[in-house]
């Protein structure tokens, strides 16, 4: 078989979060996201955000956006800043940071990057650490999201965790899933239509969830955004503290797990894994 062109992955961390611990452990209950609001912080723990470029023979790819510099002018956390772009609750919930250095822009930027050298955004979901960095990305290519999590963003829970203000104006463009036998639902969307890049429905943080299966030369890493916050979610079944659908974030666990146990699997990234350092990875 002829070697097929070298994919490479760049895990970036664009800022950081500090949330209960249960949001990563915590058997999915809405007991311990009302915790995380009032939470001091030295009882909470701290999570990266994660972005990725994907750089593909056929383009850039970026996955989620991460914080923007304006929820923490200073580096630091900043009430005032983040009450500005999202709902106050939301601000004591997550504790967003982006240090200097550290937004989406400025790590594309230390790549000799800018957004219009980025094709397509992908947006995994709408929660406020996934797209606050969009509005940043003027410039870039398209700008992709999944028409079953765009529908859902203003119903449900979802209108009080997906502040519009960050993403609505900022000219998305949806698709739908097909029926494809992929993923937990068989419900994928092949970005390239070659099978290397493909947007999985990963469904329960949110609706329309979505992972990335990124593959070539035999081997494949996932991008899993929030379906997963760390391996031993993966790997004991343990659905994270925070999300929707108890059973559909179970039911994606488990497909993960059954792709993260094949041979050719190089790893699954959770968007907030501490354990997960910035690094390249090659296919």
């Amino acid at each position: 078989m002829d070697k097929k062109p070298c994919i490479k992955i760049h895990i970036l961390h664009c800022g950081t979060i500090s949330v209960t611990p249960t949001v990563p452990n915590g058997e999915l209950s809405l007991s311990s996201v009302l915790a995380g609001i009032s939470m001091p912080q030295e009882k909470r723990v701290t999570l990266p955000v994660s972005c990725y470029l994907i750089e593909h023979p056929q383009g850039k790819v970026l996955v989620d956006t991460g914080l923007s510099r304006d929820i923490s002018p200073s580096g630091v956390f900043d009430r005032k800043a983040c009450n500005r772009l999202m709902y106050p609750y939301l601000t004591d919930f997550l504790h967003p940071v982006v240090a200097e250095g550290c937004t989406v822009t400025e790590k594309l930027s230390a790549l000799g990057l800018t957004a219009a050298d980025i094709d397509t955004v992908l947006l995994t979901h709408l929660d406020p650490d996934h797209t606050a960095g969009l509005r940043s990305l003027g410039g870039a290519g398209r700008l992709l999201l999944p028409q079953e999590e765009y529908f859902w963003s203003c119903r449900t829970v979802y209108r009080y965790r997906e502040p519009w203000k960050l993403w609505i104006n900022e000219g998305l463009e949806t698709f739908w899933f097909k029926g494809t036998g992929i993923g937990p639902n068989w419900w994928s969307y092949d970005l390239f239509g070659d099978g290397t890049v493909t947007l999985i429905h990963l469904p329960g943080h949110t609706t329309g969830h979505t992972g990335i299966k990124v593959e070539s030369n035999g081997k494949f890493v996932i991008l899993a955004a929030d379906a997963c916050y760390n391996t031993e979610n993966i790997e004991k079944l343990r659905v994270p503290g925070f999300g929707f659908s108890y059973d559909s974030m179970k039911k994606s666990l488990s497909w993960l797990k059954s792709e993260y146990e094949k041979p050719e699997c190089i790893g699954i990234f959770a968007n907030h894994d501490p354990a997960v350092a910035e690094q390249v990875i090659s296919l």
